[in-house]
């Protein structure tokens, strides 16, 4: 087993907004690494690249990790009103930027909407005139 440092973007903090989260993992490989902070609470499971980094350490600064996570109060609250009460995120907290696809599926999900609004009131139209 090799010990290895992973950032991964953590939520709970606003839509767009992540806090950058180092996590102390043991894993075989680097991949399995960031599969296993994949499925640590608080990351963002459902983005793509929820993983920001991952490299090989040595115990010594594993454990340095492990024991700043502990004290780490953004990862021992237990609620959002403990969150905002508690935790001093503000300063921690990086707005996400919205890569290329995105800004095309954005586009894509609106023009559709629309797309959905001109066909309902067509039909209702229609149905509207079937009847009388």
């Amino acid at each position: 087993m090799k010990y290895y440092i992973v950032t991964a973007k953590c939520g709970h903090v606003g839509k767009g907004y992540y806090i950058p989260i180092d996590f102390p993992i043991m894993a075989e490989s680097r991949s399995e690494a960031a599969k296993i902070a994949r499925d640590i609470p608080r990351v963002k499971h459902h983005h793509k690249d929820a993983i920001l980094g991952c490299r090989e350490v040595s115990f010594e600064e594993y454990k340095a990790v492990h024991e700043k996570n502990k004290t780490d109060t953004y990862l021992l609250c237990h609620s959002s009103s403990e969150q905002k009460f508690l935790c001093d995120i503000e300063a921690r907290v990086i707005k996400e930027t919205k890569n290329e696809t995105q800004l095309n599926r954005d586009d894509r999900i609106s023009y559709l909407l629309k797309k959905r609004k001109i066909a309902e009131r067509d039909y209702l139209y229609q149905y509207k005139y079937a009847i009388y």
